[in-house]
């Protein structure tokens, strides 16, 4: 078999014109491969981290308007005068915080001071899109018609985490405030921007508090909910919102979730230096490394909401698992160029360039995909 050169290998154990084309158009397709694949991941994380950007801004200024708000929404008549409520948080504790749940429970205090006796905004207000599992009243004063209260609240919220760029996510918790009795045009939230904060001992696992922000918006019901004392049209109520922005203070924990699979890849692309004949080590570490990538893509999948879109997460063990891939159809090839075709100088040139080219291609994608979604 050796003495099949084919014109790929001459007898010195060169290769040939067409062995070399053979190795040229090989590692174009690698390339390519790796590049579509890679173009459709960082398109994705980029474009995500934008849109995700542009909300966290919408939600958080006073006066931009959102999605289901317009800015005609945040005029009232001339001749209306709501009762201005000054109100603010001081989120004391974040008890839990589970993306796979999509819920997150927060110990705050907020507090109440109005003119008037027209409202009672301590006793009528909720938690939006949550359940206020504890509600103790901590304080309280009346001066003439002067009102002060402050509460101290255990909520638990429902979010839905945008998940797409996970693990290295970054996300916006909200607390919203609105009164159940009262609409927007009787009272009215002052966010009181001066004392709201943050216990800076607050800590939640695997994220870092980046801002507090606190604010009031109105919240738009396009319903008048069957009330016959109300024309038909949209209902408008006074929320008051606190925006604490969270994000991966390093890439720890990135590395931590991956490091199985980085070292699967590893050991795919060091079996590239076994011999094509020795069949069981080199095939063995390439089935090994891909059974412990699909093993990778079902541990990390459990630690996000199952919501069928494919995660920064998912992509990364994706990419891993196509690189085994790739080593497998390498070695299958190298084999038959070697055993088959008797050419063992372009079997040994093959497995080196395809070592070097995967494996910075493979560094290269990853880390532009991770940085399209820090």
């Amino acid at each position: 078999m050796s003495g099949k050169t084919d014109g790929n290998q001459s007898k010195d154990g060169k290769v040939k014109p067409k062995g070399r084309r053979f190795l040229k158009w090989w590692i174009i397709g690698v390339i390519l491969i790796f590049l579509l694949v890679g173009s459709y991941m960082v398109g994705t994380i980029y474009e995500n981290k934008q849109s995700a950007d542009t909300r966290h801004i919408q939600w958080i200024s006073p006066k931009l308007t959102e999605p289901g708000l317009s800015a005609e929404d945040f005029n009232l008549s001339s001749n209306i005068t709501p009762t201005k409520v000054i109100s603010g948080f001081y989120v004391d504790r974040i008890k839990d915080l589970s993306l796979s749940d999509s819920v997150w429970t927060v110990d705050f205090y907020i507090w109440f001071k109005w003119n008037g006796s027209d409202v009672n905004p301590g006793e009528n207000f909720q938690v939006i899109d949550g359940e206020i599992e504890k509600k103790e009243l901590v304080d309280e004063y009346t001066n003439g018609t002067e009102h002060y209260q402050i509460y101290y609240v255990t909520a638990k919220i429902t979010k839905f985490f945008d998940v797409l760029r996970f693990p290295v996510d970054n996300h916006l918790l909200t607390l919203e405030i609105e009164d159940k009795k009262t609409e927007r045009e009787d009272l009215i939230y002052v966010a009181d921007n001066g004392t709201s904060n943050i216990n800076p001992e607050v800590q939640i696992h695997g994220y870092s508090v980046e801002k507090f922000s606190v604010l009031e918006k109105p919240h738009i019901y396009n319903s008048s909910f069957g009330d016959p004392r109300i024309e038909t049209r949209p209902t408008s109520y006074s929320q008051l919102r606190a925006g604490i922005d969270i994000s991966r203070p390093d890439l720890g924990f990135y590395f931590r979730i991956f490091i199985g699979l980085f070292v699967a890849v590893a050991a795919a692309l060091v079996a590239l230096f076994i011999k094509p004949t020795e069949a069981e080590p080199r095939f063995g570490l390439g089935a090994g490394a891909l059974f412990v990538a699909i093993a990778n893509t079902i541990v990390t999948s459990g630690l996000i909401p199952k919501t069928g879109i494919m995660t920064l997460a998912d992509m990364v063990n994706d990419l891993g698992l196509l690189l085994i891939l790739i080593t497998i159809v390498e070695s299958t090839i190298s084999l038959y160029i070697y055993d088959i075709r008797g050419e063992k100088e372009l079997s040994r040139i093959l497995d080196r360039i395809s070592f070097i080219f995967l494996l910075i291609i493979y560094i290269i994608v990853n880390a532009v995909i991770v940085t399209s979604g820090w």
